[in-house]
């Protein structure tokens, strides 16, 4: 691969990461404002997934920079 593709990839999971945040986001102003706790419920539910989605995206953006061989920020910053 060239070095232009791995850095397209970099940016599809960087843009990944950032929608999981904004979903996020989006589905905890949702659960602020729901009035009824079945649809809060679902909110917190979707949230949460939301968070798991990023880690994963996360994970796998610095598992992928290590194989290329690239600079990783501590594991604290993950």
């Amino acid at each position: 691969m060239s070095g232009e593709i791995e850095k397209e990839i970099l940016q599809i999971l960087e843009k990944a990461i950032d929608r999981e945040l904004a979903a996020h986001k989006l589905y905890k102003r949702g659960e602020e404002i729901a009035q009824h706790d079945e649809m809060r419920k679902v909110f917190t539910l979707l949230a949460a997934e939301e968070l798991k989605h990023e880690k994963l995206i996360r994970d796998m953006y610095y598992d992928y920079k290590k194989k290329l061989g690239l600079k990783v920020m501590s594991e604290q910053d993950r």
